[in-house]
């Protein structure tokens, strides 16, 4: 544990100062210039002796959230845009590795993972060195599954227990945001520090390039099957998991219609997995019930719905869709009590009481669900003009 403040606890100017910029570089709106200008600080104050650590703790975050390599991989490469994509992604899956993971190491503490996980991205990737990062990322996994850290919730900690809060949610940021190039059954450990190794902009395979030429999802689609060579559906799949992390949501809402067209569900369920990680996705997990409804995945249907739930448990619209689809699978008081929630949260909603109304009367096929919320055939049409732009 990092002690920055005296043994009484009291805290001076220089103490006070670095504990608020903790707590603002804690706000989601924080860039990675701010995890800089921070460290920058605190070595400038270092010299007080108080700050040293702090400065080392912050200079590691801004690693995890900024990327490792300084000149891209993809220097040398073509300069086409396509071609320098494509270039980029095949030289991502050179030599991924095996999915296979060792036992965990004893995860310890977090601000020393941030350092240990700093060290070995950007070392050569040895024997000894892919044990001991297989072995880090595996032991802080439930980190990366658990609900979010918020360091403000430790604002009255002693400013060690603040700073190691703080390196507890970038930790966790990073794990989350990389979860499908880290963990099986889509990624490894050598898979991790390839992308960090390529992402002189950002970790992850999405380099600048990349995601420039992406336009919809079957941009990606298309980058895959020429990086790979392979068209067959269990690559698609395997590929699309990952990539979709770095992807705007738009991105991956394209691509999600995209999977269902080709009707990889195997792909659809790993992108809900990665959806519900980040808990900030709620167009996509849309798309992602729909989808399933459009092609008859009950368990991935379901699954979505209640996750929009949890997400936004005051949207009406949510509630009433649940109603439709209990009352079309004909749980008629499961769809009632969802109705009548609805009612309560919004008690002028006529679409909701005509709904509620017609369940009663016994007659439910004008609302029964028989797909996606929004039919396949219009998304199709869009995805059809935008490709033809």
């Amino acid at each position: 544990m990092i002690s920055v403040a005296s043994q009484s606890g009291f805290e001076g100017p220089i103490e006070r100062l670095l504990r608020r910029s903790i707590l603002l570089l804690a706000r989601d709106s924080s860039t990675v210039q701010d995890y800089l200008d921070l460290a920058e600080l605190a070595d400038a104050i270092a010299h007080q002796g108080v700050a040293t650590e702090v400065a080392a703790v912050v200079r590691n975050c801004g690693l995890l959230r900024q990327g490792f390599a300084r000149e891209s991989a993809a220097i040398g490469m073509p300069i086409g845009a396509i071609e320098r994509a494509v270039a980029e992604l095949k030289a991502l899956m050179e030599g991924a590795g095996e999915t296979a993971e060792l036992e965990p190491t004893e995860p310890g503490d977090a601000i020393d993972a941030c350092m240990v996980l700093v060290r070995l991205l950007q070392a050569p990737l040895e024997e000894a060195a892919e044990r001991a990062l297989k072995g880090l990322i595996a032991g802080w996994r439930d980190l990366a599954e658990a609900a979010p850290v918020d360091p403000r919730a430790h604002a009255d900690a002693d400013l060690g227990a603040l700073l190691t809060a703080f390196a507890t949610r970038e930790l966790q940021s990073f794990l989350q945001r990389n979860y499908d190039l880290a963990f099986a059954p889509n990624g490894s450990a050598r898979l991790l520090h390839r992308a960090a190794q390529l992402g002189g902009s950002g970790l992850g395979p999405f380099l600048t390039t990349v995601r420039n030429v992406i336009r919809c999802g079957h941009d990606i689609l298309g980058l895959v099957a020429l990086a790979t060579e392979d068209e067959t559906p269990s690559v698609i799949s395997a590929w699309a998991i990952p990539l979709a992390a770095h992807l705007h949501e738009h991105q991956a809402v394209e691509l999600a219609d995209e999977l269902a067209d080709l009707g990889l569900l195997a792909a659809l369920r790993g992108l809900l997995a990665a959806a519900l990680r980040r808990r900030d996705r709620i167009s996509l997990i849309r798309h992602l019930r729909d989808a399933a409804l459009d092609l008859g995945d009950e368990v991935l249907a379901w699954s979505a719905q209640h996750a929009l739930l949890r997400l936004e448990p005051l949207n009406t619209i949510e509630w009433r869709c649940l109603g439709d689809m209990l009352a079309t699978g004909g749980d008629v008081e499961g769809a009632v009590a969802a109705f009548n929630h609805a009612a309560r949260l919004a008690p002028d909603d006529t679409e909701n009481k005509a709904h509620l109304a017609a369940l009663r009367t016994g007659d439910f096929s004008t609302y029964a669900v028989t797909g996606g919320f929004g039919t396949p055939q219009p998304r199709q049409l869009i995805r059809f003009a935008r490709r033809a732009a």
